[in-house]
């Protein structure tokens, strides 16, 4: 599959969401604003929106309808709570 000109969207913006994102930007494949993302903690959105320029979207339904391909970054043992 190919993701350039695609909207990405990441279900989780912690240390696992955030080396995929910080990878996509540098390859420049994916420009940030082609780039969503939501986590549980607003605090940490906030973080990842001002180190990256990313969208941060309020709530996952949001985030899917927004974009091509959803990226599942959370721990395994919440996946099930997540979908």
């Amino acid at each position: 599959m190919n993701i350039k000109g695609k909207k990405i969207g990441f279900l989780g913006a912690g240390n696992m969401g955030e080396a995929l994102i910080k990878g996509l930007l540098k390859t420049g494949i994916v420009p940030p604003e082609s780039l969503f993302a939501t986590d549980v903690r607003l605090d940490r959105l906030k973080q990842i929106d001002k180190l990256y320029g990313i969208q941060v979207l309020p709530d996952n339904p949001t985030l899917v309808k927004q974009v091509d391909v959803v990226i599942l970054a959370v721990k395994p043992q919440i996946i099930a709570q997540v979908l």
